[in-house]
């Protein structure tokens, strides 16, 4: 009994002081971060930026248990702009580190950088390896944005072209004795090939190829413009790739070789006398932002695959989602407040499933039809679902290199009886309807229900390309020969009517403030939807009992939860994640691409 009462107060303790670590860290980052965002800037400022790991869109999770992620894309840009109009920055000097970018992101800043240096500054950027091992064309593209390109010695340039990977489980299933039953409308809507194929079928090879082309066709034009080179030649070194870095410097694919500590003071002494380096998060909380009478504008991010339900901005531990009635609730919550004047929704989606889809579109339609504009402007990637939310605004803008269209539908599911027999599992029940066992993973599909999967298939296929007619004004031959599943960059979609311009976050503020019938430069202030709860919420969510933290800290004998408890959990939600097993009756959703470059 003695040692049962230790062993409680020992947890209890130990609970105790886990929480106060976790105020007083948190307290003292509060405390920092006031402190920090009054120290005034200097004079003269070289901008130092990092762009290293892993780069995303959206608002920033600066969680203090997990260090600081680094600028989202939106701070960068917005700072970079911000740094054009400062007199006071004479300069940014990048690191640019093992970056995962997609190359829409990279020409996200690329756009930004091209508008600090026509502002007159200079932009130069260190690396201690472009890819050398490991392939580094999409981190090169976005170097040759800067005036001016170091590589540290030991380095290398990995400018070995792209391409496109895709993973086929059908010879592990026919190896386990499942079988697929798989539906898509229509023959380029190849995700169901994964699990139906060994292998790319033409019409899959055909649009690939086409989207890779272009992908990297724009590559080979970026970096033949900056590093005045011609498109040959660029393809030509490419052929040649990866470089030491000597031979990178005489192949003129990098300037100068050397250190980062002498890159830095290159760069203050290009800078001028009394220059100082000013780190970007401390340059964001001190630069002037908009006038406080600019009008607002709701910035609503839909990030990542689109899901039904409703769920928070991701918490202290937690990545924000695409939530259908979130992003629903947020849009139809800027409608209703007279203060906000247009909606931005930022786009970053393979899509998913078609109700939720459809959720998120309808309040688009509706936003649009009371007279608040909606711009979409699309990041790395929106298609299907994610192309679906974006058609009813009153413009799309997208990057030449964003992957979107995808316009199709696929669902089907596997049958897993055999498996089981092997394994010496049976299975047995009852049921009540004759289609009631219609997407057993177990059973094949009774009679007339392969039918009525084909007639809803059809359905969705004809109202996402019938809304693609209203929304986009095309005929059923310039919809046709969009959609059958084709996936589109951003530049191609632009020439079949489903994209309005091209460009990033500062050409869909060029489109708002024509809505609006501002003048060109004018102005404007986001404000993020949903609302994101303050720091101090976010810690006493992340200590509740519903939360990843406290799941976490139960796995260790805190809480309420129980290890065993808890890991049976883990390992369901993994099972859970293995959609090859999960019944899928209607999926607007791209296929599972991987685009290395």
């Amino acid at each position: 009994m003695l040692r049962t009462i230790g062993n409680i107060l020992v947890r209890v303790l130990a609970a105790i002081g886990m929480v106060t670590v976790i105020l007083g860290v948190w307290l003292l980052v509060v405390v920092l971060s006031f402190r920090e965002g009054r120290e005034p800037l200097p004079d003269r400022i070289v901008l130092q930026l990092s762009i290293d790991g892993e780069v995303k869109d959206g608002r920033s999770s600066r969680s203090f248990l997990l260090g600081d992620p680094g600028p989202t894309v939106r701070e960068m840009v917005a700072g970079l702009y911000a740094a054009t109009r400062d007199d006071r920055v004479a300069g940014v000097a990048a690191y640019l580190g093992g970056a995962s970018i997609s190359l829409a992101d990279a020409q996200e800043l690329r756009d930004a950088i091209a508008a600090f240096r026509a502002s007159g500054k200079f932009a130069r950027v260190f690396s201690d390896d472009l890819g050398g091992i490991g392939g580094g064309t999409g981190r090169y593209y976005l170097a040759t944005s800067f005036d001016e390109i170091w590589l540290q010695p030991s380095g290398g340039v990995g400018l070995i072209g792209m391409s496109i990977e895709v993973p086929f489980v059908r010879g592990a299933l026919d190896k386990l004795d499942v079988e697929t039953r798989m539906g898509t409308r229509h023959e380029y809507k190849s995700a169901v090939e994964t699990f139906t194929r060994t292998a790319l079928s033409d019409p899959a090879r055909e649009n690939l190829q086409t989207l890779l082309g272009s992908l990297f066709d724009q590559v080979a034009a970026g970096i033949a413009e900056r590093r005045d080179l011609t498109q040959e030649t660029v393809r030509s070194l490419v052929d040649g790739g990866p470089y030491l870095a000597e031979e990178a410097r005489q192949a003129g694919l990098v300037d100068r070789l050397g250190y980062f500590d002498e890159f830095l003071d290159g760069a203050l002494q290009q800078a001028g006398n009394g220059a100082e380096t000013v780190k970007f998060r401390r340059y964001l909380r001190g630069a002037d932002g908009p006038d406080d009478d600019a009008p607002q504008v709701a910035l609503i991010y839909g990030l990542g695959p689109i899901t039904a339900g409703d769920v928070d901005d991701g918490g202290l531990l937690e990545e924000p989602g695409f939530a259908a009635y979130t992003i629903a609730d947020a849009i139809a919550d800027a409608v209703e407040d007279d203060s906000i004047k247009a909606i931005l929704l930022r786009i970053d989606s393979p899509g998913g499933s078609y109700v939720a889809s459809d959720i998120v579109w309808r309040e688009v339609s509706r936003a649009r039809d009371a007279g608040k504009p909606v711009i979409a402007s699309m990041a790395g990637t929106a298609a299907s679902g994610g192309y679906f939310v974006a058609m009813a605004a009153n413009r799309i803008v997208a990057h030449p290199a964003t992957v979107t269209g995808s316009i199709g539908v696929y669902g089907g599911k596997v049958v897993t009886r055999d498996l089981w027999e092997r394994v010496g599992v049976t299975w047995d029940g009852i049921r009540i309807g004759k289609h009631a066992n219609m997407w057993s993973f177990v059973e094949d599909f009774p009679p007339g229900a392969e039918q009525r999967f084909s007639d809803m298939l059809d359905f969705i296929y004809r109202d996402f390309t019938g809304k693609v007619m209203a929304d986009r004004n095309l005929d059923e031959d310039q919809v046709d020969a969009a959609a059958r599943g084709r996936v589109w960059t951003g530049r191609d979609a632009q020439a079949m009517g489903l994209v309005d311009s091209l460009g990033g976050y500062s050409v869909a503020l060029d489109e708002i403030r024509e809505a609006l019938g501002m003048a060109p430069g004018d102005d404007i202030r986001f404000v993020l939807l949903p609302e994101r709860p303050d720091p101090l919420e976010q810690l006493l969510d992340a200590l509740s009992g519903e939360s990843p933290f406290s799941r976490t800290a139960a796995l260790f004998g805190f809480g309420q939860g129980r290890l065993v408890d808890d890991l049976r959990g883990e390992f369901g939600q993994i099972v859970d994640d293995l959609s090859v097993l999960r019944p899928r009756a209607g999926v607007l959703e791209m296929p599972p691409i991987r685009i290395r470059h």
